[in-house]
């Protein structure tokens, strides 16, 4: 069965040399891509194509996270292997290329849930695009268009955001090898948002003090500000500098996040301005200054320093890590000295979630949740405050970083299906309050 190993630092540049024995050796000198995910098929061999196609995505197109593609590639190079079929061999018939077949095999996972829609639709794209590039690069030549891997299709799609009236359709290239994901009958969204519910919330609250430190900011962080795991994770103490006062309200600050300038590993590295209560931001202060947190930042600077001496036995991910951390010193760190993961507080908040369950069963939420929480409650109060509609969107836009406007649309969406938020109430600066403004009395 194929296998997806991961390698060893990989580079861009190398020289070889032979050897008195008439042996040659590659030497690595330049363009450290770091680990990469490598395919080997049943028999212990390297996968050539597939292989440079994920060289192709790191060391050229900068691409952060190869998982989701290797996974995409491991899935599909299994199923040839099972059905012995060969990667590069299209018979004009469509049922008997191997892209269609696989396709078919993926709707049978949906039909027995063993995978969802948006899985199978994500591996199907992640083969096409591997396919568009082989034939770019001239693995794969096709001599008549009845031997493509697949039709190019171009589909309309009605545009739902706030211009709709300029461009009320614009157009997107996909292939007839997509596979449709149902809509939510009520939200119309591919991926209905699940903020926590006020009894949820009350839940959490009381079972934060069963919680570490770190993990009970972080939840309220996010909670807060809508900030992503991977956001919270790599906080920094740079960014907790910039807070400054809204001149509109004595209760919240903005702060930046930006990779460039304070750290914050922000989704499509783009800078934005978050708001944060001024409860929540005299706790992380009064935790920067900790004990805790210095014996542990103590840990975290012996490894910067000994980066030099060590960083020929360390891997580039772990380089990288450091000197970001010698730049923006992270807020949050392990006992062991280490930079704070998003795995390490989605484990943590797993834990948590266990201990939660056993008051109530039915409290299933992801720490991504949380982010929904904040848009669906922050978008309840400004429009309950008698903002413009336009206007809360927009602001729920910047501070939350949405890319495109129709993501912010779907928080309208659900609050004016739920009945629950017809209630006025300032809900997160009364959370904010409840779990930390006492001991900031």
């Amino acid at each position: 069965m194929t296998l997806l190993i991961q390698s060893s630092d990989v580079f861009k540049k190398t020289e070889l040399h032979i050897k008195n024995d008439g042996s040659y050796h590659c030497t690595p000198f330049k363009g450290n891509i770091g680990s990469l995910p490598t395919l080997f098929n049943q028999d212990g061999e390297f996968l050539h194509e597939p292989n440079s196609y994920l060289f192709y995505l790191k060391a050229i197109k900068g691409a952060k996270d190869l998982n989701p593609c290797s996974q995409a590639l491991l899935k599909y190079y299994q199923f040839l292997e099972v059905e012995q079929l060969k990667w590069d061999h299209f018979p004009p018939i469509k049922r008997l290329k191997p892209t269609y077949q696989f396709r078919s095999y993926l709707l049978k996972s949906i039909k027995s849930r063993e995978l969802a829609h948006s899985t199978a639709n994500h591996y199907m794209n992640h083969i096409k695009n591997y396919y568009l590039w082989t034939m770019s690069e001239g693995y794969l030549k096709i001599k008549r268009e009845q031997e493509a891997p697949f039709k190019i299709e171009f589909i309309n799609v009605n545009n739902l955001g706030m211009l709709a009236h300029i461009k009320p359709v614009f157009t997107v290239e996909s292939s007839d090898l997509r596979i449709k994901v149902p809509r939510d009958s009520a939200s119309k969204n591919i991926r209905p948002l699940s903020p926590l519910t006020q009894n949820a919330l009350d839940l959490l609250i009381y079972s934060l003090p069963y919680a570490s430190e770190e993990l009970r900011l972080q939840v309220l962080l996010s909670i807060d500000t809508g900030m992503r795991v991977e956001e919270v994770s790599t906080f920094t103490l740079d960014a907790l500098h910039t807070a400054t006062p809204i001149a509109e309200s004595q209760h919240r600050y903005e702060i930046t996040l930006c990779p460039q300038a304070t750290g914050v590993q922000t989704k499509f590295d783009k800078q934005r301005r978050i708001e944060i209560s001024v409860d929540l931001l005299q706790a992380l202060r009064k935790y920067q200054a900790s004990e805790r947190r210095l014996i542990r930042a103590n840990k975290l600077y012996t490894k910067i320093k000994q980066l030099s001496v060590n960083e020929v036995l360390l891997n580039n991910k772990t380089i990288t890590t450091l000197e970001q951390c010698r730049r923006h010193e992270p807020l949050f760190i392990s006992q062991q000295g280490n930079p704070v993961t998003s795995e390490t507080i989605k484990a943590r908040w797993s834990e948590l979630r266990i201990h939660i369950q056993q008051i109530n069963e039915t409290f299933k939420y992801r720490f991504h949740d949380l982010r929904a929480t904040y848009g669906t409650y922050r978008l309840n109060d400004l429009l309950e405050a008698n903002l413009g509609t336009i206007e809360s969107l927009e602001l729920l836009m910047g501070w939350m970083g949405h890319k495109n406007e129709s993501t912010t649309w779907k928080y309208l969406r659900f609050l004016k299906r739920k009945e629950i938020f017809k209630v006025k109430f300032g809900i997160l600066d009364s959370i904010m309050h409840e779990a930390i403004g006492d001991e900031n009395e």
